[in-house]
């Protein structure tokens, strides 16, 4: 799975009218984090320290991204079809985490 395909999905679920706008804030933050270093991985390359990698960045980013959907799903108002969305979204993001390993 590529991070790309992932910020698609991402952008898709934001789109949805049926989503609640709690979960479209973090969607929104997390898409945000993605898109940082793909898109515009020159800019990000500035404010590296040595000994840190592109990789890296995307793997911190893909596990922060991880817990802040692990931590919506568990709110018990949020609907099923919500969950269900974002179950698949974390299924995602943790297979580019193992791609990454």
């Amino acid at each position: 799975m590529e991070v790309k395909k992932v910020i698609e999905k991402i952008d898709d679920l934001i789109e949805d009218h049926s989503m609640p706008k709690r979960i479209k804030v973090v969607l929104e933050k997390i898409g945000k984090e993605l898109k940082n270093d793909i898109v515009n991985p020159e800019i990000c390359n500035k404010s590296r320290t040595e000994g840190s990698s592109l990789e890296q960045d995307v793997a911190v980013r893909v596990t922060s991204a991880i817990y802040e959907l692990e931590d919506v799903t568990n709110d018990i108002n949020i609907p099923m079809h919500a969950k269900t969305a974002l179950w698949d979204l974390v299924s995602d993001l943790e297979a580019i985490k193992h791609e990454e390993e």
